[in-house]
């Protein structure tokens, strides 16, 4: 069929109708029809002025164009058209004669017919809304006689709003009649078939309710309104109301046969899967949305070049389509998309036709419509097909219902989760093997016979099922409700139940399923062990005494009595982990845990905090017991003796006591603070008790030692440290060098304000934090001097401070190095200060570290000076290049002759071996004099310069005024 069809559709783009040309039109006995195009000139007249009376005239000036086309077609244009010609009519008789313009679109045509006598009969046919004189409302034509032998010269004046195309057709009177009437014979046997179908996809649609059969529904009545106007049949009935706006009605129908087809594609060969296909449908459906709403916007013309765009989209589409899944579908989707492309091409033919630009021919007009009458065809077989199916697959589903009984209670038997139905009153009517095997039976027969047949005697809590059936009344079901049960033989067992009430017309029952988890919550209250106890010890760990102390935190704010908590940490127990390892530590913290527990009561918690440190919580006691329990815990671990391999451990243990009052908010805050009695205790000599006091000196000083190390890691990630600078002066005059200074640190607090060192230095040496200083320094003040190559030109040395720790540290020597080099720093402008007390923390590490960076160029003074009992000694061991004099001999060097004597010893000995000296707390000019007879090289004080921020320094005038 589709073979038949394509040779049909190539034959109609090889027919093209020609006729004879001649000067005129002549009229012999054989005459049915003639083409006016092959004997016709015409002229445009682009200014719309031209009248009959002018043009007939004045033919000569006219710049008529010959003809050569059997189907007028000029597009868009706001020009008239005059065509003339003349007509002859060479029998003996009068002839009756039709001239049909052959397009219902087309505005304010004129007719003039000149006699041979001279006169004229002007027809004018008025407008497609107005016509006065038109025979045909389906296309302009109007009829005229011709004598015999007669000849008559014609004038015709066209203008249309829309595109102005005509085939423009002389027709005998007879046979035009005959022709109007097969043409209307067969629109209306394909307007009919088209109605059927509508008629029953209406049915169809009220029947079944599928919502694509009120798509195939418009898609018929949008081409049947279409072809209804291009035809003319919409000016039959003559509606003015609506007869003014088709042209813009087509272009919105035209728009909705383009966005059906487009659906119909989507949907029906389902090939969303094609990324290239699902693609170009999208971009149709918009474009036929945006072909709807075009008359909207836009003007007549606009739009059918929206629909000619749209149309060529389609056909492309739809040519590929059929080029693409010829071969790689199935059979139906081939034939849609076969049927498809004929639909549009098609419609293509129609259009290319009524434009004249394929030759006329009989069926030419009705080709679309066949073409739509298959896809719809095929669209109404495809749905009867699926109905069919459907159908079957109903069949199929009532036969499998049989077999589907049958399983389902071999399933239920079967099944891994227990499965039972009940009675409203707890009846067990029916009980899968799972469900048996968890309450304790063989099969429902054998529980039966052991008389346990109702589910209340299940339950370990008999009011749950109450509860559940509360719910059931309410909801009709309820889902994964945990529950405790026992079965025949006592034993526990734990799972999730699940309930729907079942409804019947003679009864409602209860149908349930249970999934055992009693190996799954056996496990979780393992698992809850672990999280709250310590493994090693079986006491109550950290998390869990925590929520613990919280809790007695919250009631103790309603008792009378104390909640108290004690800290303990074991003195001596890294000797034990040292000499005898770690297996023997554990085994030692287990027999302290029982030697501990031994002297506590059942209200007692004990925790076990981590490595030797212990908690203890004593609730709703007072102060004198609690200090009574801490004392005997003392003495008893004092008494405790632990022997490995003849070797003999005597243990002792510091607590911190905290009482829970009104003023501690949380864990934290009662943990640190008895971390804080504990170490009082360790620092008072340990193996003591410690009780937290507000007024305690040691402990304040602790506490404010620890506030400042969270100060000092917040500054450091929020960069508010600084750097500030005092000069180290040259007393003689004789010395000419660049810039010398040393470098000191400074802290901006959140208000702004800068802290001095000396009150947060002692805290961070504690808690070992001067390193990460150290670190921050050294590489700010490098990367300083790298942004300021003119003062590192003029730098003649920077003193920097380093703490002991960072002289013992092998990452600290790396990290200074590498900062070094990646800063291009040169290594002699550089003197690192350290002091006689961080020298001898590890004297071998330290005189590695000096030999390491003094083979580099770096410098090494050695700060405070005199202030050790052994300061003459390093002099010759550690290779440093100067002294700084303690300040404590140099500020009442003028009154205290003994000052005088030691700083001048000083001098005379760092003379001896060739080491510069440098005196601090210069603070006025007599101690500078006084300094100066004694031969001192340089000074420090607030008389030579205070300190100042590096971030002012901007030259050596500066310098020299600080």
């Amino acid at each position: 069929m589709h073979f038949l069809l394509s040779v049909f559709l190539l034959t109609v783009f090889s027919l093209n109708s020609t006729f004879a040309q001649a000067e005129g039109t002549i009229i012999d006995t054989n005459f049915e029809v003639a083409h006016l195009g092959s004997s016709i000139k015409y002229f445009e007249d682009k200014t719309n002025s031209y009248t009959f009376d002018y043009l007939s005239q004045r033919q000569a000036a006219i710049p008529w164009v010959k003809s050569n086309q059997t189907h007028f077609n000029f597009g868009f244009s706001d020009s008239t058209f005059w065509f003339k010609g003349n007509i002859v009519n060479q029998t003996d008789v009068d002839k009756y004669l039709i001239l049909d313009f052959g397009d219902s679109l087309l505005d304010n045509i004129d007719l003039y017919l000149i006699n041979e006598d001279g006169s004229t009969n002007v027809k004018r046919l008025g407008t497609r809304r107005h016509a006065d004189d038109n025979m045909s409302n389906l296309t302009f034509s109007t009829g005229f006689k011709l004598g015999a032998d007669e000849t008559t010269d014609y004038f015709i004046r066209l203008k249309t709003t829309a595109f102005l195309q005509t085939p423009l057709t002389l027709w005998d009177a007879n046979d035009f009649i005959d022709q109007q009437s097969q043409h209307k014979l067969l629109v209306g046997l394909f307007f009919g078939l088209f109605l059927m179908m509508v008629c029953y996809l209406t049915f169809l649609y009220i029947h079944l309710h599928e919502v694509r059969l009120i798509q195939y529904i418009v898609f018929i009545i949008c081409y049947l309104s279409v072809i209804a106007i291009v035809e003319g049949f919409g000016f039959v009935y003559k509606i003015n109301v609506i007869s003014q706006y088709y042209d813009s009605m087509i272009v919105m129908l035209m728009g909705g046969v383009g966005l059906n087809l487009s659906l119909f594609a989507r949907q029906l060969l389902n090939l969303r899967y094609r990324p290239w296909f699902s693609l170009s449908i999208k971009m149709l459906i918009v474009a036929s949305l945006m072909v709807m709403l075009s008359p909207l916007l836009f003007s007549f013309k606009i739009g059918i070049i929206f629909v000619s765009a749209l149309a060529l989209g389609i056909t492309l589409l739809s040519i590929v389509c059929g080029l693409f899944f010829i071969h790689d579908e199935s059979k139906d989707v081939r034939f849609y998309v076969l049927s498809l492309v004929y639909f549009i091409l098609g419609i293509d033919i129609h259009i290319l036709t009524r434009f004249g630009l394929l030759g006329d021919f009989e069926f030419s007009d009705y080709i679309s419509a066949c073409t739509a009458l298959i896809v719809l065809v095929y669209l109404c077989w495809n749905f009867a097909k699926q109905m069919a199916h459907d159908r079957v697959v109903k069949k199929n589903v009532e036969k499998q219902m049989t077999s589907v009984n049958e399983r389902y209670y071999s399933v239920f038997q079967n099944a891994a989760e227990g499965m039972f139905t009940t009675s409203m009153e707890g009846n067990v009517l029916a009980m899968n093997k799972s469900m048996c095997r968890i309450l304790g039976f063989i099969n429902l027969e054998d529980m039966n016979k052991s008389g346990h047949f109702k589910a209340d005697d299940f339950y370990a809590n008999p009011d749950l099922r109450d509860e559940i059936i509360a719910t059931l009344q309410i909801k009709g079901e309820v889902n994964s409700v945990e529950m405790t049960g026992y079965d025949r033989y006592g034993e526990i067992f734990h799972g999730e139940i699940n309930m729907r009430l079942n409804i019947q017309p003679d009864i409602t029952v209860i149908d349930g399923s249970f999934v055992n988890t009693t190996k799954r919550k056996q496990h979780e209250i393992k698992l809850e062990s672990i999280a709250k106890y310590d493994q090693l010890t079986g006491l109550v760990n950290r998390i869990h005494f925590e929520k613990l102390v919280g809790v007695s935190l919250e009631t103790n704010r309603s008792v009378l009595e104390d909640n108290i908590l004690l800290y303990l940490d074991l003195d001596q127990f890294k000797l034990v982990n040292d000499i005898c390892g770690h297996d023997v530590g554990d085994s030692l913290l287990k027999k302290i845990t029982v030697v501990l527990k031994s002297f506590l009561d059942d209200t007692a918690i004990l925790a076990r905090l981590g490595g030797d440190e212990f908690g203890i919580l004593l609730n709703h006691t007072n102060f004198d017991n609690a200090l009574e329990v801490a004392d005997t815990i003392r003495c008893g671990i004092e008494d405790f003796r632990f022997t490995h391999q003849g070797r003999h451990f005597v243990l002792g243990v510091s607590i911190g006591i905290v009482i829970l009052d009104e003023s501690i908010e949380n864990f934290a805050q009662a943990l640190s603070l008895a971390d804080t009695a504990c170490y009082t205790a360790k620092e008072q000599g340990r193996n003591r008790v410690h009780v937290y006091s507000k007024c305690n000196d040691v402990m304040l000083g602790h506490q404010r030692e620890m506030r400042w190390i969270g100060v000092l890691r917040e500054a450091l990630d929020a960069d508010r440290f600084e750097l500030a600078f005092q000069t180290i002066m040259p007393l003689s005059a004789d010395i000419q060098e660049g810039y010398r200074y040393e470098i000191l640190l400074r802290l901006r607090d959140e208000e702004g304000n800068l802290q001095s060192p000396s009150e947060f230095i002692a805290a961070a040496e504690n808690y070992n934090f001067m390193t990460q200083l150290d670190r921050w320094v050294v590489k700010t003040y490098c990367q300083w001097l790298s942004s300021n190559p003119e003062h590192l030109v003029n730098l003649s040395s920077a003193s920097i401070n380093l703490c002991g720790q960072s002289l013992v540290d092998r990452s600290m020597h790396t990290f200074i190095e590498n900062t070094i080099a990646s800063y291009g720093i040169p290594a002699e402008k550089l003197c690192f200060e350290i002091t006689e007390s961080q020298a001898i923390m590890d004297f071998d590490q330290t005189i590695l570290f000096m030999n390491k960076f003094k083979a580099l160029g770096c410098r090494f003074s050695l700060d405070d000076f005199g202030s050790g009992f052994s300061s003459y000694s390093y002099i010759k061991r550690l290779p440093i290049d100067q002294l700084k004099i303690d300040g404590a001999f140099v500020e009442n060097i003028e009154t205290d002759n003994i000052d005088y004597t030691m700083v001048k010893s000083f001098n005379d000995i760092a003379r001896a071996v060739n080491i510069k000296t440098v005196a601090e707390y210069v603070e006025n000019e007599n101690i500078k004099n006084i300094l100066s007879e004694i031969g001192i090289d340089y000074v420090q004080g607030y008389l030579i310069a205070k300190p100042r921020l590096l971030v002012d320094f901007v030259d050596n005038e500066q310098l020299d005024s600080a």
